[in-house]
């Protein structure tokens, strides 16, 4: 039987060592690469839902990924986590990975499994780079290598 992964977003994009300093729309989306490519999460078939406490500023927000990415409205990404685990129908199948010492005590009174931002990041994340930004410049192979000749030629005299 699968997951269900729920993830208290900025808790966990503030401990990524790859984002700190950062803007919150680039970590976000290195978030989703990471539970993309890394899958942290194990099995495809496990379910992710990243939970984002929302502002209207970036609502609403459209992504192409296999998670679910929620931004609350009103409430709080905790509040939403805890009632995303109190309607499951089987809350054992519930993995919450949060620091929130308090989010933390109720999902468990519930019987959610837990886990911890670090525990969850080290399972693939070895400091390893974010996904490139969509406004980095890409070079042709010809280029790089016309590139390379030339410094080879200005440094290797």
């Amino acid at each position: 039987m699968s997951l269900h992964y729920v993830l208290d977003g900025y808790n966990i994009i503030k401990q990524l060592p790859s984002q700190i300093g950062k803007k919150l729309k680039f970590s976000r989306n290195a978030l989703l690469w990471f539970v993309e490519e890394k899958r942290p999460q194990g099995s495809r078939k496990n379910k992710v839902t990243i939970i984002f406490d929302g502002k209207e500023d970036v609502l609403p927000y459209k992504i192409d990924s296999s998670c679910e990415v929620i931004f609350t409205q009103n409430e709080s990404a905790d509040d939403k986590i805890k009632r995303i685990v109190e309607k499951s129908q089987n809350p054992k199948q519930v993995v919450v990975v949060t620091d929130d010492r308090e989010l933390r005590f109720f999902v468990r009174r519930l019987g959610a499994k837990l886990m911890s931002v670090p525990e969850f990041i080290s399972i693939k994340d070895k400091t390893q780079a974010p996904p490139p930004k969509e406004d980095k410049k890409i070079i042709p192979a010809n280029i790089e290598r016309a590139i390379t000749e030339e410094l080879k030629g200005i440094w290797l005299k």
